[in-house]
């Protein structure tokens, strides 16, 4: 005669009767993947019913401390991390940059990988082939962060027990290489780039004064002019040809301060839209754009064609390492090395951590040490061969 326990608590058979030998089958839980139930089953060895009770309670116990797996591949995964990023409204342009990885890197060497099973051994593995294959240390840990992230949210929703990406091992991360033009250098461009276009020489103009992303200042509308203050809180994006507008890369406003001779400019520019759409027999709202290739200011400019002129603009000029974000990194540098705060020139170019700021643009730094430095050495008489008087 067998002896059973009910459902929640599993089933507990002996075969054969009188053996001692005890079948424990009972449930895990539910797979978050599949929605199945998932079963076990242990054999126990007891001399009765109560005693082959208390093991199979302790069994219980033990499966209830630990984490559940799942039968999960990296891509389902993957792919539900990604209508949860959706959900949270994450920018199209994020959401992009997140696909791509997934698609480009990582679903056909990993994706078919049950994320129970998954090691910081593949992992490294995949990452040491990017690398072999000329992605840079850059690249390779964006791909791990995307990797860890998704793996991150699977534990929280009981997917797996831990991460294995903790365990995995990362290039050195480079620091990067800033082309950044000088102040002679940002001057010639924007000149050849209005005598090319007066829109264009207006798009690298609040480029280089502000320090705005592209997608920044392709988004300022006319009500962003508020005084001697720009209000930067939209962005402007294309993906695959597809335009829109969305919050800012932070998520968050910020508010620039312009001098005096850029708000006497901007004035200029207003003038002159307001005459284009009078011509036009149209008129600029508040919420007009800026920049537009249109009368009425109604749309705004595309991106991908300022970025893929400008470019031409500076090829021509000889500049062949600058490009459109060469500005944001021109209006970095000049903000450092003309003494504003790190903490000041993340806030006016929408950096979230200062650190990020002065890491990034550090060497704008090296013109006012090498003046330190100068002005130190200038205050004693530097000694003829090194002798000290």
């Amino acid at each position: 005669m067998s002896s059973r326990r009910s459902h929640g608590t599993g089933s507990l058979v002996e075969r054969p009767v009188g053996s001692g030998k005890w079948m424990f089958r009972y449930v895990v839980g539910t797979d978050p993947a599949t929605g199945k139930l998932r079963r076990r089953t242990a054999t126990i060895t007891a001399r009765n019913k109560s005693a082959a009770q208390a093991q199979a309670r302790k069994i219980l116990a033990e499966v209830n401390e630990s984490a559940i797996g799942s039968s999960a591949t990296l891509d389902q995964l993957l792919s539900e991390w990604m209508m949860f990023q959706k959900g949270r409204g994450r920018s199209p342009t994020t959401l992009h940059g997140y696909q791509n990885i997934i698609d480009h890197h990582i679903k056909d060497s990993l994706g078919d990988v049950r994320i129970g099973e998954l090691s910081a051994h593949q992992l490294d593995s995949l990452y040491a082939t990017c690398s072999r294959n000329g992605k840079s240390p850059r690249t390779v840990r964006n791909i791990h962060n995307v990797i860890s992230a998704a793996l991150n949210q699977g534990t929280r929703w009981g997917w797996l027990d831990k991460n294995p990406a903790l365990r995995a091992t990362l290039p050195e991360a480079r620091p990067l290489k800033i082309e950044s033009p000088s102040p002679e250098q940002a001057r010639e461009l924007i000149s050849a780039c209005h005598a090319k276009s007066e829109l264009l020489g207006a798009f690298v103009f609040i480029a280089a004064v502000t320090g705005c992303r592209r997608g920044e200042v392709a988004a300022l509308q006319w009500r962003s002019l508020q005084g001697d203050l720009l209000i930067i809180d939209h962005s402007a994006y294309a993906i695959k040809g597809a335009m829109g507008i969305k919050s800012t890369k932070t998520g968050r406003e910020r508010v620039v301060h312009l001098d005096p001779a850029v708000q006497e400019w901007f004035a200029y520019w207003r003038n002159h839209c307001e005459e284009s759409a009078k011509e036009w027999g149209v008129e600029l709202k508040t919420s007009s754009f800026v920049l537009s290739p249109v009368p009425d200011g109604s749309e705004f400019v595309s991106l991908d064609s300022v970025s893929r002129e400008v470019r031409r603009v500076a090829n021509r000029l000889g500049m062949n390492s600058i490009h459109l974000h060469s500005l944001r990194h021109f209006a970095a540098t000049e903000l450092l090395a003309g003494g504003v705060s790190p903490h000041d020139a993340a806030e006016m170019l929408g950096h979230a951590d200062p650190a990020l700021t002065l890491r990034v643009y550090a060497h704008a730094s090296t013109a006012r040490q090498k003046a330190a430095a100068g002005i130190l050495a200038g205050v004693l008489d530097v000694p003829e061969r090194g002798r000290i008087k």
